[in-house]
């Protein structure tokens, strides 16, 4: 896989939780920087449970197409 299609890759798969973090921004410009502070701190505390947000099926089907391609590759070798 190439840095052009691992960077695709994680743009899809992480673009659930990327808005979680767009709004984070937004909130800075209009927040005070003690209460910027409680949210990231708030935003901190949530990451772990954010895995559920995340697109799996993204990262299945990227990691089956490589798989497949390497497994084809092995059989063409040893023919």
């Amino acid at each position: 896989m190439t840095d052009d299609e691992l960077r695709e890759l994680a743009g899809v798969w992480l673009a659930p939780v990327d808005q979680v973090f767009a709004d984070l921004i937004d909130k800075s410009y209009s927040m005070t920087a003690g209460a910027f502070q409680v949210e990231v701190q708030n935003a901190i505390e949530k990451i772990p449970n954010m895995f559920y947000l995340l697109d799996k099926r993204a990262f299945e089907t990227a990691l089956e197409n490589e798989m497949g391609q390497a497994a084809i590759k092995a059989i063409k070798e040893n023919l």
